[in-house]
């Protein structure tokens, strides 16, 4: 008789920590990504023929191995690559920011991945994703913080 009245208390603290503990995507990002094995990925870059930066090709190939999605990528500029992350229309923007961007607001970036001074201005190398997509946002911070030191 006592395992019946064990039940509701457990349904009830099933369903509490279920409500506050685990992070989730509002849009649904990293399903998304894991079902279209495929990784919206805006590149800000300084001129178009530029390479990429082997510290945002480590993070690509980590976020690829975690998620089993290959990365496409989108090269452009900043302002309109952070307009489409907003949009939903890319997953994760990689680009030179300076330390105190007034995006920082309005996405998450990922620690930074490498820093840079251009006079007196702090720039940081990080990856920006939309607000709200916890469970992304934490898997690429991980896997941001998990580069070895000799790649940042």
């Amino acid at each position: 008789m006592k395992e019946l009245r064990l039940i509701p208390f457990l349904a009830a603290l099933c369903a509490a920590a279920s409500a506050c503990g685990l992070p989730k995507d509002t849009e649904g990002t990293l399903e998304r990504i894991r079902g279209a094995g495929e990784i919206r990925v805006g590149l800000v870059l300084s001129r178009p023929d530029a390479p990429l930066d082997r510290r945002a090709a480590a993070l690509l190939q980590r976020l690829q191995a975690a998620t089993g999605a290959r990365p496409r990528i989108f090269p452009g500029d900043g302002e309109p690559l952070l307009a489409r992350l907003e949009e939903g229309e890319v997953d994760l923007v990689i680009g030179r920011f300076t330390a105190t961007t007034p995006w920082s607001t309005m996405v998450s970036l990922t620690p930074p991945l490498a820093k840079a001074k251009q006079g007196k201005t702090e720039i940081i190398l990080a990856a920006a994703m939309q607000n709200g997509e916890n469970e992304w946002i934490a898997l690429v911070e991980r896997e941001a913080r998990a580069l070895p030191e000799t790649e940042k």
